[in-house]
């Protein structure tokens, strides 16, 4: 088992690949933190890791939210003696925000968007720095999105969020690589997503070299590969897990 004994933060791990990749790394012998803002769905997701090598640990907290976020990470520290891995899984849109393009979004909207898919990331890559600097280990893991190299049409807010977690994961990268943490992230393409018009996801296969919507299991192999020692020689990097997505087309 790669991750026994290794205390794992995942943001939004209560759902998608989130709850996927809490799923693979309690499997492979982690304590894994669920982080969510609804505790019926962290319960649920606690619930679904019964009977797994590892164990699960309820993580509630707003990661937009800086004190929230520290007393998150403050208290995984105190009652797990640190942190090993920080997966920065959280995005997408928040409520009361709109998928609307660029001259009809609201300011509040293009603040909505990067607080949830960059501003947690930085929050919590900050916050977890200390316990694993000390330790002189630690990998950390943002999921990012095809939106972020190829735009959309609507939800620019999104695509430029998702885009600055490439700066992000360089930048930290730099900053911490040669002090032991390994800091990478994954390009996801093709995801499955609730309520998406079949059209349109018939669209998106075509789109794709392997012709259908990935599979949460896949996405959360990917994160679990980069925060293994398979993985050590990785920084910095951006590993695309779209199933050959056509890079000449437009979302």
């Amino acid at each position: 088992m790669r991750f026994e004994g290794k205390v794992a933060i995942i943001t939004g791990g209560a759902g998608g690949i989130g709850r996927a990749t809490a799923h693979r790394f309690a499997r492979e012998g982690a304590t894994v933190v669920i982080n969510d803002v609804h505790d019926d769905r962290i319960a649920a997701a606690l619930q679904s890791l019964d009977g797994l090598p590892g164990r699960g640990v309820a993580g509630r907290a707003d990661i937009t939210d800086e004190q929230q976020v520290r007393s998150l990470v403050d208290r995984v520290v105190q009652q797990e003696g640190g942190v090993d891995i920080l997966v920065n899984n959280a995005g997408g849109m928040m409520p009361g925000a709109a998928w609307a393009t660029v001259e009809q979004s609201t300011l509040a909207d293009w603040n909505s968007f990067l607080a949830l898919n960059l501003t947690g990331a930085f929050l919590m890559s900050r916050a977890v720095l200390p316990s694993m600097l000390a330790r002189g280990r630690g990998h950390i893991v943002s999921v990012s999105s095809i939106s972020g190299e190829h735009g959309q049409t609507a939800g620019a807010g999104y695509a430029a969020a998702k885009a600055g977690l490439t700066g992000l994961t360089a930048s930290l990268a730099k900053e911490v690589g040669a002090r032991g943490i390994n800091v990478n992230g994954i390009v996801v393409g093709n995801a499955p997503f609730p309520g998406r018009d079949p059209a349109r996801q018939d669209l998106l296969d075509s789109w794709v070299h392997l012709g259908r919507v990935g599979e949460h299991r896949e996405f959360a192999a990917a994160i679990a590969f980069l925060c293994s020692e398979d993985a050590s020689y990785f920084s910095g990097a951006m590993l695309p897990i779209d199933g050959g997505f056509h890079r000449f087309n437009r979302l």
